[in-house]
Parts: structure tokens; C-alpha cells; sequence
């Protein structure tokens, strides 16, 4: 079987149907379907089932709630593919031919890892906007080292702190037998930095299909505040040494940045919990091949307060501009 594709399931009952059929719909056929309902209190469970008593490539688990590192983690202890794709539940593939291109980039450059573009669905103003479209190269063919490939990939902003937009193969995930963290928040971030410590085959697809629904206040990934930047602030604390590869250290300094600009956004009283530890950090903008990085690192003479507030002013000012 060539693809294990994973759905954690929680209160999504209105988005369910449309996720699970832009999987079932597509061209290329050999791949599984693995519905994980963590625990949801809808209707969700009884669609899972009902799908799966349609078409034998659905495999449904039923399971108490544990969250989305949880439901992963079930998802893969199952899963039989030569690739792995995470799709959240309230997301959908917007091509039919999504499977079909996939296979043919692992058959041409034989890709331990694959990452897709995105898009993103603004369910306020039922719009389709920010598209992102991976590229190896800005012109013509080109013939890049895996390192200055997986380099590339970050000063474009494209190698980021998703599991969705990446097609594993599962091997690699097995061989230390990778999970996601039960309980962690921005568990994305950690799941990135085990594979960044791996030596990859990384390519990308030069294609948009994966949609990434905003707006939903039910979804299994939820902004939730001082934990959630807690939970950051701990992986960057175990991943962020003198000692780690070049690619980790310009990894987390981009989750650094974002990290800062989270953190702002907290009551005083939370800020107060974790700014010593965040300013501890501060040397990492000298690894700055991501965008925003490279940015920020042109202010950070202002010293941490000053750069605080400057990065503050900016998302407020990006926030209201999109609004």
C-alpha cells in the first residue's frame, strides 16, 4: 500500500464529510483512509462509520478523548503505507489528482519527505487566500545538494512547523519509533525538530491543494495562551544547543520569533512567567536563513523590550490590514 492517510476527528461534524470525500475522490487508489475519532460528541463517530461501511479503504477507530498528539499517535500505530500524510479534520485536499502527483514526485526523486503547498480558507469572508507553493528553485531546472536544498526550503519559508504539509515515509518514522508528545501543545513544532535531526531526502511539490480552514472555534488546534508558549518554550529549550545541526538552530530560531510575537500578545501576569527563560534565547537570531528572522534580527539591537513592542505593533498592524 503506497499512502496512510490520518484524520484526528473532534467536533467537526459540519466540516467531516467535505475532508473525507476530497480523500475518498481521488484519481490514485492504492492508499488507506484512518479516521481517528477522539472521543468527539457529535455526530462525528456515526459518519466515520458510516463511511467505513461503504469503502474498505476506510479504517475507523473509535477511542476516549486525548487529544490531537494522541489521535496521531493512534492513527500510526496502524498505519500500513510506504508514506504517511496528516490531514486535519477540518481541512480538505482541493484536487482530485493530489495522490496521483504526490506518487509521481516520490517515483522521480525517490523522497523520504515531501512537503505540499497550502492555502488558506477564511470561513468569516468564504474566501480562498495566502497560497503558499513550495519551489526548489526560482528559475529553470536546477541541481541543488540535499543540505543546500533543505537550506533553500528554509529562506523561502517553506520548511515550517506543520505535520500536514509533509508526506513521510514511514520507515523513516518507525525506525525510532517517532510519535507526537501525548498532552503537548504546538506539538508540530517538536515533531519537526526529530525530523530535522534525521538525514532527509527532502523535495517538495510545487503544488497548492492542501486547504487550511480558519476561523473555526471548535477545531482540534487551538490557540491556548500562556500554556501554549510554555509548551515552545520547552522544546526550544531541549533541541536549542551549541550542538545541534545548523538546519535545527535556523529552525527554532524562526519559531523563536514567532514565539516573541506570541508572547506579547499575553497578560502581563503570563508574560511575567516566561520572560526570563525567552530572553535567554536571544542568540539565536544569529542563525536567520528564514525570512522573518532575518528581519527581526535588523531591530534586535533595540534590546528585548523595545523589540517586543516593535513585533507587537506589527502583528496588530498585519492583523487589522487582513481583518
Amino acid at each position: 500500500m503506497r499512502f496512510s492517510i490520518i484524520v484526528p476527528i473532534y467536533k467537526v461534524e459540519l466540516y467531516l464529510r467535505q475532508c473525507i470525500n476530497s480523500v475518498l475522490n481521488q484519481s490514485y487508489k492504492d492508499f488507506e483512509l484512518i479516521l481517528v475519532d477522539d472521543g468527539s460528541p457529535d455526530n462525528c463517530p456515526i459518519i466515520c462509520d458510516e463511511y467505513a461501511s461503504r469503502d474498505i479503504r476506510v479504517k475507523v477507530i473509535h477511542k476516549s478523548n486525548g487529544g490531537l498528539s494522541d489521535a496521531r499517535n493512534v492513527g500510526l500505530d496502524v498505519a500500513q503505507g510506504e508514506y504517511v500524510l496528516f490531514l486535519d479534520s477540518d481541512d480538505w485536499w482541493d484536487d482530485v489528482l493530489a495522490l496521483e502527483k504526490i506518487n509521481l514526485k516520490i517515483k522521480d526523486t525517490d523522497a523520504d519527505l515531501i512537503i505540499i503547498g497550502m492555502k488558506k480558507f477564511f470561513m468569516q469572508q468564504n474566501s480562498l487566500s495566502d497560497e503558499r507553493i513550495p519551489k526548489k528553485c526560482d528559475k529553470g531546472n536546477c541541481t541543488l545538494s540535499h543540505a543546500q536544498a533543505l537550506q533553500k526550503y528554509m529562506q523561502s519559508n517553506i520548511f515550517v512547523a506543520c505535520a500536514w504539509d509533509k508526506v513521510l515515509r514511514r520507515t523513516i518514522i518507525e525506525q525510532d519509533h517517532q510519535r507526537f508528545i501525548k498532552g503537548q501543545y504546538s506539538e508540530d513544532i517538536e515533531w519537526c525538530c526529530k525530523l530535522l535531526k534525521k538525514n532527509l531526502r527532502v523535495e517538495v511539490l510545487e503544488e497548492a491543494f492542501y486547504v487550511y480552514r480558519q476561523q473555526v472555534p471548535t477545531s482540534i488546534t487551538v490557540n491556548v495562551g500562556i500554556r501554549n508558549i510554555q509548551s515552545i518554550v520547552d522544546v526550544i529549550g531541549r533541541y536549542a544547543t551549541k550542538k545541534s545541526s545548523v538546519f535545527l538552530l535556523h529552525f527554532l530560531a524562526n519559531q523563536y520569533v514567532l514565539l516573541i510575537t506570541n508572547y506579547m500578545r499575553l497578560p502581563k501576569k503570563d508574560q511575567q512567567m516566561v520572560t526570563h527563560k525567552i530572553k535567554s534565547f536571544w542568540w539565536l537570531f544569529a542563525y536567520n536563513w528564514y525570512p522573518y528572522v532575518k528581519l527581526v534580527s535588523r531591530i534586535k539591537l533595540l534590546g528585548f523590550m523595545l523589540t517586543t513592542k516593535v513585533l507587537r505593533l506589527y502583528y496588530l498592524y498585519q492583523y487589522n490590514w487582513k481583518k
